[in-house]
């Protein structure tokens, strides 16, 4: 079982909030580069950015209840926290890789 312990939440929070500052960045860059391209396109990513602003808040809501959790409500919450960064690196990646082309 886990030794859930202050340091171990603290240490947690900050690798997320540090994918998350990198997520924002990606965000930027593709928000400047979604300038540059046709009117369908600028669209479909500010769609994007709005869904993928929204998780961010709610992941960032999530890190903020893991301080006074217990470990099955670690579990949970890390879990979420976890599938949701996954599905969002994902998606940014993504819309970054069609950029390129």
């Amino acid at each position: 079982m886990l030794n859930l312990n202050k340091q171990t939440i603290e240490a947690y929070q900050q690798k997320m909030r540090a994918q998350i500052k990198e997520m924002k960045a990606g965000m930027q860059m593709l928000e400047a580069r979604a300038e540059n391209t046709g009117a369908d396109m600028r669209i479909q990513y500010q769609k994007n950015m709005n869904d993928w602003k929204s998780r961010i808040e709610e992941i960032e809501a999530k890190l903020n209840k893991l301080s006074g959790s217990s470990e099955d409500a670690w579990n949970d919450i890390r879990s979420g926290i976890d599938n949701t960064m996954n599905e969002l690196q994902t998606s940014i990646q993504k819309a970054i890789d069609q950029l390129k082309n």
